[in-house]
């Protein structure tokens, strides 16, 4: 199973805004020049996180972004499913799809279990658990290194 691009840049984008200390911001253009990617795609992931209560945004001076709730409270699994299609055959998305074995069909069941257990493993962990090596993150971004929130 391959993640889209975009759940990958807003995965990245929580990690960037995990790192910074309690009080402070980061920018959608740090985030795009930390990882090297379009300005307009994080802009993008920017926009959807806050609409989602993962992200707190702000305009102007002093403004950017920070997480909305603690690291330790923004579950991977929970940002997956919400900025990922899921359906990862016809059979699984909306409507069930038009295949004529559907109805005998035990392929559907297996995916339907893969799935299950690939969330089931994303769901063990948080955003906190991702940004452990916080020095070694921060150095590679390009970020200042801040204490665990």
């Amino acid at each position: 199973m391959e993640l889209s691009q975009f759940t990958d840049y807003a995965l990245r984008t929580l990690i960037r805004a995990a790192l910074c200390a309690p009080g402070e911001r980061t920018s959608a253009r740090e985030i795009a020049e930390g990882y090297g990617i379009s300005l307009n795609h994080v802009v993008k992931v920017v926009h959807r996180l806050a609409g989602l209560g993962l992200l707190d945004t702000a305009r102007g001076r002093g403004g950017g972004l920070a997480l909305a709730r603690p690291a330790a409270e923004i579950n991977v699994g929970e940002v997956v499913r919400r900025t990922e299609n899921l359906a990862i055959a016809e059979c699984l998305g909306p409507g069930g799809g038009s295949c004529a074995i559907s109805p005998a069909c035990a392929l559907k069941r297996a995916l339907a279990e893969a799935r299950a257990a690939f969330l089931t493993t994303l769901d063990s962990y948080t955003l906190a658990d991702l940004t452990a090596p916080r020095a070694h993150l921060s150095r590679l971004l390009g970020a200042a290194a801040s204490p665990a929130t």
